[in-house]
């Protein structure tokens, strides 16, 4: 059987250490859900949970495809994977500091509007980064 690819989208909860992952879409009459302290945690455990419905799948002689999951992660998720200051990272992408750390830890839910606003500054931030802007040798090397 082929690999089925899945979207699975994670999200912070409110509190702290309080993610859950879950795909958007089954197989079957399976639901492919996973839960952690963090988002880490959270995507590992969908990827545990996918095996163990195989393991299952083929003890009671049924099947149950690969599954590859390609994670989506909310704002509170994202500062979570990724170890950003909330701070620093909203002022180079221009969203208030005050409000970004409420949407990073669930105590507001950012309107579409805000999130593309911090979608495209992330991707700024990411080309940026990526520019090759990094010295390559000690500083001492270029005097």
């Amino acid at each position: 059987m082929a690999t089925v690819k899945l979207l699975a989208i994670v999200e912070r909860g409110k509190g702290k250490r309080n993610f859950s992952c879950f795909a958007t879409e089954s197989i079957g009459n399976w639901a492919l859900m996973g839960y952690g302290a963090s988002a880490r945690e959270a995507m590992e455990d969908i990827k545990e949970v996918a095996k163990e419905y195989k393991e299952e799948a083929e003890a009671n002689g049924e099947t149950f495809p690969d599954v590859e999951f390609e994670f989506r992660l909310d704002v509170g998720s994202f500062f979570d994977y990724y170890p950003l200051d909330v701070t620093a990272t909203a002022k180079y992408i221009g969203v208030n500091p005050s409000a970004l750390r409420q949407y990073v830890t669930s105590i507001r839910d950012p309107q579409q509007k805000q999130i593309d606003k911090i979608n495209d500054g992330l991707k700024r931030l990411a080309k940026d980064i990526g520019a090759g802007m990094m010295i390559t040798q000690p500083a001492v090397s270029y005097v």
